[in-house]
């Protein structure tokens, strides 16, 4: 797909200014057609990857940083998927096929984004439990990042570090760096407890996740 200098502005959340200073450096991938520069989707998605630049997938122009004290704002019951039909190959077509996303969002992005992700390393960190995110921060259209629980019906073999089979997927789409490592300190503090892993495999109902959540992080609320 060939797109203008104001698509890849969008796409980069960068001005047109800064797309154009990167053109005449050569430094993004372009060519010149008929006196028009433009721009192929995918390999400029590809350079994104290899300099971890966030990319803007949906029609919002602006986002603003949204800062994580606790991930109770981030749930409610429909971030939680049951009874899911996974498969070890397809998993990441499923659970995105799922997801809810604003029809402005190419969700064949967010897929081979994290795809690319698992082939530098499997998202599956130990006890049934596996973290799917993009390489790179991605803004899809909400003022929050993006957390959803799927428990597949069958576990999945993901090539976890303990060699258990996954019973529960935890997608997290994150707007910056920063705050994708925010999302990672709560869920580690929260993976850590046993009573919650165990809620998780024994697929309980959302409501008391939630609560469970809301008890370990009550400590650190002020």
């Amino acid at each position: 797909m060939d797109l203008k200098i104001k698509d890849i502005a969008h796409l980069l959340v960068k001005s047109e200014k800064d797309v154009l200073r990167l053109v005449k450096a050569k430094d993004i991938p372009h060519q010149v057609i008929h006196d028009r520069i433009v721009f192929n989707k995918d390999k400029v998605i590809e350079w994104a990857l290899g300099r971890n630049m966030p990319l803007n997938i949906s029609d919002n122009a602006h986002f603003e940083e949204y800062r994580i004290k606790t991930l109770l704002p981030l749930l409610n019951k429909h971030s939680f998927f049951y009874n899911c039909t996974f498969t070890d190959d397809h998993y990441i077509e499923e659970m995105v096929q799922l997801a809810s996303f604003d029809k402005s969002v190419d969700r064949s992005v967010i897929i081979q984004l994290l795809k690319s992700r698992e082939q530098m390393m499997s998202t599956a960190i130990g006890h049934g439990i596996s973290l799917p995110h993009p390489r790179i921060p991605l803004v899809i259209g909400r003022d929050k990042p993006l957390i959803l629980f799927f428990f597949p019906d069958t576990f999945l073999n993901l090539h976890a570090l303990d060699g258990k089979p996954v019973h529960t997927l935890i997608l997290i789409i994150s707007q910056t760096i920063k705050q994708h490592l925010s999302l990672l300190a709560h869920l580690s503090h929260l993976l850590s407890k046993s009573e919650l892993r165990q809620a998780l495999k024994t697929r309980q109902p959302y409501s008391d996740i939630m609560a469970l959540i809301k008890s370990y992080e009550r400590p650190a609320q002020k």
